[in-house]
C-alpha cells in the first residue's frame, strides 16, 4: 500500500474540514386555506414524492375517516363525496370512479400517508407544492353560501331599523364585534328622530358558507325630529356565521363614503330669525374665518362647542393645518336655512386657496354648519358638514 506523504495528507484533511456542512433538510409544513396546519404527523418527502398524513388532511377538509383493519382499506366521507383507498394499492375510487395514484398509500411510524396529488383529485381542492418554502399549500373547495339568505337578512335589517326595534336590530350584530357597543347611540337616535331607511343597491361581493362581504348603497330620510340632513351612504358589510349556527351576524361595517343632501325647498325657504340672533350667529362664522386666516388656534377653538365628541379631533386637525399650510379662506355666501331658539343651521359657500406650503388643491366647498346656543346665550359651532367640494 502506497503511503500518502504527510504534507499531502494534511492538505487533504484541512480541505475536508474547510468544506461547508450541508444544511439539514427543512421540515415540510402544510397551509390550509391560508392557515398553517398544526399536526404531530408532518408530511414527508419520499424519494421526490410528497406524502401527506391522510387522517390529518382529510379530517381538516371535512371528511369522516373509517378504517377496515382486516383489509387495510380506508373510507373518507362527507356530503356528496366518498373516497376509498387501500394501503399498498395504487388504485382508489372517488364517488365510485377509479383513480390511479402516483404511489400507493403507505404506513410510516403508524401513520398512513397518501401522495400530495391525490388529495386534490379526491377532494376538489387546489393543492400545490411550494418547494422554496417546503410548504404544501391547499385551498379547499368551499360550497357557496345562499344569496337568498343574504337578501332575507337585509330585509329584516331594514324592517327593524324602520320599526325602531332596537333589540331586534342589535340581535343581527355579532356580540363580539365592536359594533355591539353601539346600542346606546342607536337608542338615543331612535328617541330623537323618526327616519326612513332604505337599501337602494345591494351587491354580494363574496359569499362563502360562513362569511360574506356585501356592498350597499343606503338612503336615510328624516320624517320628524331635530334638524338632520338626508344622506346616501356607501357601505361594505362583513357577515359571519358561527360554527353550528344558521344565523348571519354583522361582524364589521366599513363606510366608504357619505353624501349629505340639502333639498332645494330648504334652500329656497324663508327662515325668520331675530336680527340680534342672526348677527350673533354670523359673527361666530366671521370669527372662524378670521382665526383661520390668522392661524389663531385659540380664536378658532373659541367658536366650537367643547362638549362635542369631535372637539379634540377638530383641534388636532386645525393645529396640523396651521403647522403645514398658510391658507386664505373666504366666505363667499351664507344663509340661515333652519332656526330655533337653541339651534341654527347655516348653508355656506367657502373657498380655500394656498399661499404657502406643500401641494394643496385650491377648492370651493359647500358646507352646512350647525350651531347650538348655550345656557349663557352664546352660539357655538357643534358640527360642520361638507356637502361637496370642487377644485378651483
Amino acid at each position: 500500500m502506497k503511503l500518502i506523504p504527510s504534507l499531502l495528507a494534511s492538505l487533504l484533511l484541512s480541505s475536508m474540514i474547510g468544506l461547508p456542512a450541508f444544511a439539514a433538510e427543512k421540515p415540510i409544513s402544510v397551509q390550509l386555506d391560508q392557515k398553517k396546519l398544526n399536526s404531530s404527523s408532518a408530511p414527508v418527502n419520499d424519494h421526490g414524492t410528497i406524502l401527506l398524513p391522510l387522517r390529518t388532511i382529510f379530517e381538516n377538509l371535512g371528511l369522516k375517516i373509517e378504517w377496515d383493519v382486516k383489509t387495510g382499506s380506508i373510507t373518507g366521507t362527507k356530503e356528496g363525496l366518498v373516497v376509498k383507498l387501500k394501503v399498498g394499492s395504487k388504485q382508489a375510487t372517488v364517488n365510485g370512479n377509479v383513480k390511479l395514484l402516483t404511489s400507493a398509500p403507505k404506513v410510516i411510524n403508524n401513520v398512513t400517508y397518501v401522495p400530495l396529488r391525490f388529495v386534490g383529485e379526491a377532494t376538489g381542492s387546489s393543492v400545490k407544492w411550494d418547494a422554496k418554502n417546503s410548504t404544501v399549500v391547499i385551498e379547499s373547495k368551499q360550497p357557496a353560501g345562499d344569496p337568498k339568505e343574504i337578501a332575507a337578512f337585509f330585509e329584516k335589517y331594514v324592517d327593524y331599523y324602520n320599526k325602531e326595534s332596537l333589540d331586534e336590530l342589535m340581535s343581527l350584530i355579532d356580540p363580539n364585534s365592536p359594533m355591539a357597543q353601539g346600542g346606546p347611540v342607536l337608542k338615543s337616535q331612535m328617541e330623537l328622530y323618526d327616519l326612513a331607511y332604505s337599501i337602494d343597491q345591494l351587491d354580494i361581493v363574496d359569499l362563502k358558507p360562513n362569511e360574506a362581504a356585501i356592498h350597499t348603497i343606503e338612503s336615510t330620510h328624516k320624517i320628524s325630529g331635530p334638524f338632520s340632513l338626508d344622506s346616501k351612504t356607501d357601505c361594505v358589510y362583513t357577515l359571519t356565521k358561527q360554527e353550528g349556527s344558521k344565523d348571519w351576524k354583522i361582524s364589521n361595517l366599513k363606510v366608504n363614503d357619505i353624501q349629505y343632501i340639502v333639498p332645494d325647498e330648504m334652500l329656497k325657504a324663508t327662515v325668520t330669525v331675530p336680527k340680534a340672533e342672526e348677527d350673533a350667529i354670523l359673527a361666530v362664522l366671521q370669527t372662524q374665518i378670521k382665526s383661520l386666516n390668522e392661524e389663531n388656534l385659540n380664536g378658532m377653538l373659541s367658536t366650537l362647542d367643547s362638549t362635542s365628541p369631535l372637539f379634540e379631533q377638530t383641534k388636532k386637525a386645525f393645529n396640523n393645518t396651521f403647522s403645514t399650510y398658510d391658507l386664505l379662506i373666504t366666505m363667499e355666501s351664507s344663509k340661515i336655512i333652519n332656526y330655533s331658539e337653541n339651534e341654527a343651521v347655516v348653508y355656506t359657500i367657502q373657498t380655500a386657496k394656498k399661499i404657502k406650503g406643500p401641494d394643496f388643491p385650491d377648492n370651493r366647498s359647500v358646507e352646512v354648519i350647525i350651531l347650538k346656543k348655550t345656557k349663557e346665550g352664546k352660539w357655538l359651532v357643534e358640527a360642520d358638514i361638507v356637502i361637496k367640494t370642487d377644485k378651483l
